[in-house]
């Protein structure tokens, strides 16, 4: 139906996309996957078609996609951080999965826009307590500024993994690998205490 490919280098568990919805129409299985993928399949001819997510922009521009993680949905979509920040999708995949602070329960990132200014930022939603920590989208992180406009991809970078070049403290949990392409990236990691910004390459 789709292929999920697995970046050997990073976590597995990280990158693996599941399937969040599953419906007949007519003799149509239509099948969602949690980004907000749909894929139909004809059940006669077997034959697959895919479709981007489609949903509404609100007025000032934000889209929310349908089958938004419950997490994410609680804590920014409909939480009290909704009338400041809105959720961005502007790079795939939206959002990331990871254990950011090494308390060994799995933390979200996920990609959001603060609605006054239009800046991009990263919102970090704690496993553990729900409590949101929002980077960028006007609260500026070390050399990182607040707006992450120039970022057009990101991913979880292993604690286990080395950083090429750079010495990188030990981590105590993943952290975040923010790029622009063939310019420099950064990682964004837990320092015990906050959240902090490691300039990688120039």
């Amino acid at each position: 139906m789709f292929t999920n490919r697995i970046d050997p280098k990073l976590e597995e568990d990280v990158q693996w996309v599941f399937i969040n919805t599953l419906s007949i129409r007519d003799d149509t299985l239509i099948v969602t996957s949690e980004p907000g993928t749909t894929y139909q399949i004809d059940l006669r001819t077997k034959a697959i078609t895919q479709h981007e997510a489609a949903w509404s922009a609100a007025p000032d521009g934000t889209a929310d996609p349908p089958n938004i993680p419950e997490v994410i949905d609680r804590a920014i979509a409909n939480g009290s951080l909704a009338k400041k920040y809105g959720l961005s999708h502007r790079i795939n995949p939206f959002y990331l999965r990871g254990d950011l602070n090494g308390d060994g329960k799995i933390d979200i990132a996920v990609l959001v826009k603060q609605r006054s200014t239009g800046k991009t930022g990263i919102a970090i939603i704690n496993g553990a307590t729900d409590k949101v920590i929002v980077l960028g989208a006007g609260t500026a992180i070390d050399n990182g500024g607040d707006d992450f406009e120039w970022m057009d991809s990101w991913e979880i970078y292993s604690k286990d993994r080395m950083a090429n070049g750079t010495s990188v403290p030990k981590l105590r949990g993943d952290s975040l690998l923010v790029s622009k392409s063939e310019a420099a990236s950064a990682l964004i990691y837990w320092n015990g205490k906050r959240y902090v910004w490691l300039q990688q390459g120039d």
